[in-house]
């Protein structure tokens, strides 16, 4: 019997095979969320972008479940099936955003996410090239692992329904201040992309691989 509850718990599609951009089955991150320990996560999506902002993206739309469950009264199925229909829309195209309007559906793919980032970032005083994602050796490994044959420059990006989580690699002017610059990255794209795209949630994160002379400068 044990058994029968737990299939029942876990299955939340009739297809359970269903993934994210970085091979993560869609199922067991939703469960992840469903069972509350979102925040708890594993060596793989301490490291995603696209897990990341799935989990973000799921904890919003299943917020308003978990507190009707909370409740001493049953949830009603509709409200529930009213749930997963805003996930099955969401994890339809995994590599795009959704914004749901009056007129219909608006889809942005990640790359054209990426790009914005990366050009916005670039504009920032200080910041002298700046990569889709972060180019040290650790983490860069775990990106390859995870996106396997569907590496691509832009894996450092994952997008879900509204949310974005962003890992750009940069390297700045030697002089500047270091987290001056890297703070002005995340406030310019954050609002770049809220005010382009229509996103709600943005994680960026930024990592400083490189100080590099200015044009013109030399050593010593």
């Amino acid at each position: 019997m044990s058994g029968s509850n737990h299939e029942v718990r876990r299955s939340y599609f009739s297809d359970d095979s269903r993934e994210l951009a970085c091979g993560a089955l869609v199922d067991e991150v939703l469960e992840q969320v469903a069972e509350g320990d979102g925040e708890r996560l594993n060596d793989h999506q301490q490291h995603c972008p696209h897990c990341q902002a799935a989990i973000t993206e799921f904890h919003r739309v299943w917020s308003p479940f978990r507190r009707l469950a909370d409740e001493p009264v049953p949830v009603p199925r509709r409200f529930r099936a009213s749930v997963m229909h805003e996930v099955e829309r969401l994890v339809h195209d995994v590599g795009y955003t959704l914004q749901l309007t009056d007129q219909g559906a608006i889809r942005v793919a990640s790359r054209v996410v990426a790009a914005i980032a990366r050009g916005v970032a670039r504009r920032v005083p200080g910041v002298r090239f700046v990569l889709g994602r972060t180019t040290q050796s650790h983490v860069a490994d775990l990106i390859a692992t995870a996106t396997g044959s569907r590496r691509h420059p832009d894996s450092g990006v994952g997008v879900l329904g509204r949310t974005a989580v962003i890992d750009l690699a940069v390297a700045v002017t030697y002089g500047e201040q270091v987290h001056h610059v890297a703070h002005e990255i995340q406030r310019r794209v954050k609002a770049e992309l809220q005010n382009n795209i229509g996103l709600q949630t943005i994680a960026v994160n930024v990592t400083v691989d490189d100080v590099l002379l200015a044009p013109g400068d030399h050593p010593g």
